[in-house]
């Protein structure tokens, strides 16, 4: 049997169970710090796949963000990390979390198009064990 799925709109909404919840996490392997290599940190309930494409290619300024800020993304390569966000945790509280730690341990690239890393970091325990787990596929050996 084929895989496939089905989605339900109804007056314009997306019905039934809610999409899977995502972050990702935008990497450059030649940069020019190898421990800052962290580009973009970005959070979705779209398929990883296509929000990297959007990030590439669409002309609408907020959606094709990367390209727009990092233009050498043309030229230069990236590889983009996606993580299923846990039902039941809220998908910006995950992201803002992920940012922190990836800054506190100095990943963040000189060249980071993301949003900007502020704000006071009071995560639960099970975003906070998340994020470490996420740190840990990310950087194993550190």
């Amino acid at each position: 049997m084929i895989e496939s799925e089905t989605w339900h709109i109804r007056d314009g909404e997306l019905v039934g169970e809610p999409p899977d919840s995502w972050i990702y996490v935008w990497r450059l392997p030649e940069g020019a710090d190898p421990r800052a290599d962290v580009l973009f940190v970005g959070a979705t309930n779209a398929a990883p796949a296509l929000r990297t494409w959007l990030h590439l290619h669409s002309s609408d300024k907020e959606a094709g963000r990367v390209a727009k800020r990092f233009p050498r993304i043309a030229t230069e390569p990236a590889d983009v990390y996606a993580f299923r966000v846990p039902v039941g945790m809220e998908r910006p509280h995950v992201k803002h979390a992920l940012l922190h730690a990836l800054s506190d341990a100095g990943r963040i690239a000189p060249e980071y198009v993301g949003f900007p890393i502020e704000g006071v970091l009071h995560p639960d325990e099970s975003v906070e064990a998340y994020v470490r787990e996420v740190m840990g596929q990310l950087y194993p050996a550190g």
